[in-house]
This record gives structure tokens, sequence and C-alpha cells, in this order.
């Protein structure tokens, strides 16, 4: 399966290359003196062959930051750069005026990339301690030094046809991991064709709500709107971070009348529907652009 070139954690690509036998190094921006694009914590991930992945400046350093990681996996060596404000390098400047504090390391990596992965596995925040004075380390617990990377943010998405279709092939190009429900065979096996998780459903399938993280949401896209009511009930017994559902308002009156008839943990109120931001949307790709919007800016303001 391809990944996502710009995925937010590097871990699974480091581990790919290592497990190749290549050397790795791995650049993570810790410090920020003004503005940045991109959070404390983004990273670069470098093999020794010069591929790479991850983005730190948007496009402003990544060139001399790879450079200066495969340095370092030729000296086996870990240190802190600044980039931007007044860094040594005086021929990379960032437009935004800011400092970039990059720590660059090969120390450690692979048990890092291991221990990372691991949590992962179980669906666990990675704390990831970066000290210029040790090894890169991994704990299961925030400390007051540590950056949080979480497993890969997963979309259920329960529906058919083209809206379907349209929805999951734009959140796969916009790095989401897919995991597709649906009754439309032809649908399913064009999705699996494309890397994505994919399961059939009917009308008697029932849902665990324990497949529903904290890092996950549960996107209902049916214009049948009885087949979206037993994965709408477990979403919310769930502990999803963002469910949503498609419809107009009187659909969704109708929808919250017919879950009234089953206690649940959650509110019906969790459920945002009509879903999507209200852009004017006629079409599956703007309707698929809305909703994915809508999901973006509630995880980033959360």
């Amino acid at each position: 399966m391809t990944r996502n070139l710009f995925d937010t954690n590097v871990f699974a690509h480091l581990a790919d290359w290592q497990a190749q036998g290549l050397k790795t190094a791995l650049a993570v921006l810790i410090g920020v003196d003004g503005s940045s694009p991109r959070p404390i914590g983004a990273q670069i991930g470098v093999a020794e062959d010069g591929r790479s992945v991850g983005m730190i400046s948007s496009g402003c350093a990544e060139e001399a930051i790879i450079a200066e990681a495969i340095k370092a996996i030729d000296t086996d060596t870990h240190h802190t750069i600044r980039y931007g404000k007044d860094s040594p390098y005086l021929d990379i400047v960032l437009p935004c005026g800011s400092g970039l504090d990059v720590f660059i390391s090969t120390r450690g990596i692979r048990e890092m990339t291991q221990a990372a992965l691991q949590l992962h596995e179980t669906r666990q925040i990675a704390y990831v301690r970066y000290d210029a004075m040790a090894d890169i380390c991994v704990e299961d617990a925030p400390t007051h030094k540590s950056i949080a990377y979480p497993p890969d943010y997963r979309l259920h998405v329960f529906g058919a046809g083209q809206q379907l279709l349209q929805f999951a092939q734009i959140a796969q190009l916009a790095g989401y991991k897919i995991i597709a429900h649906s009754p439309d065979a032809a649908a399913l096996e064009v999705l699996k064709s494309q890397g994505m998780e994919v399961a059939n459903m009917t009308h008697q399938s029932r849902f665990d709500p324990t497949a529903f993280d904290a890092h996950s949401a549960v996107l209902t896209l049916f214009h049948q709107h009885d087949l979206e009511l037993a994965a709408l009930q477990a979403a919310l017994n769930s502990k999803a971070s963002f469910i949503g559902a498609l419809g107009s308002r009187k659909t969704h009156a109708q929808r919250q009348a017919h879950l009234a008839q089953t206690p649940t943990k959650r509110p019906f109120s969790d459920i945002s529907g009509p879903i999507g931001l209200d852009i004017g949307a006629t079409d599956p790709a703007e309707i698929s652009i809305s909703i994915l919007a809508q999901l973006i800016e509630r995880r980033r303001k959360a």
C-alpha cells in the first residue's frame, strides 16, 4: 500500500527502510521563534539513500534539513539546528521571518521506531522525548518534555455509490486511513483495489462500538437512511471523536426519532447532521470536500 508522503507520523516509513537494511535519521521541529505553518513535532524521516518523508517548513528548508540528516547518518550524531531567524545558515531564509529549531538524530532511531509502532498497533499515543544529551526516548505517558504522536486517524465510512467512492478517494489523498462499509459490492471492489480496507454490510449488520476509538470518526453517507442506524447507534456507544451523517434537516429529525428508541451512552447531539460545512456543495465531490473540511475543522480546534 502506498503511504502518503506528507504523513504526520513517519515511523512506518522509517521501519520500512530499516527492514531494507538502510540507516535512517529523524528530523523533528522542537521549537518555533515566531510563527510556523507546521506544528511542534512535525517530522522528516530520511534514509541513507536520500529518500525522505514528511515536512517541517512547508518547503522553505526541507532540502537543507534532509542534507543535514544524511550528514548525521554518515557521522552517527544528533544535534539541534536553527533555520531562519538568527540562524548561522544565512542562505536559508524563511519568508515568514520565523526561526525553526530542528532536532536531527540517528541514535536510537531503530528502537524508537519499533516502540512507537508497537504503541500505535494497540491504538495508543506514542510520547517521544527528544534530548540532545541522550538517545530518543518513547514513553506511553506524557511528560513536560515529550511530544505526542497519536496512531493513524481512521475514518469508518458507511455508504454506497458515487458519494462513498468520491469521499473515500478524496479523504485518502488527504492522508486518512479509510475503512469502508457498504452493501455496494462494486464500490467496495474499486476501493479495495486502491488500497483501502473494506467490509460488506447489510440491513442485518451490527457493529462493535470498541472498533470506533478516540482516534477515529464515523461517517454515514447513505441516501437509504435505514442502512445507517446500526452504525450510528454503535457510534453513540463509542469513543469516536467525530460522528457525522449525510442528509437533510428533515432526515436528521427522522434519524433522531429512530435512535431515541434505544438508549445510548452519548446524546444524539453528538451526531453532526446534516454533515459538512455549508459551502453550497451540489455534487458528490463538493459534498465530500465540505464533509472533510468540517472533520478537519473539528479535529484541529479540539
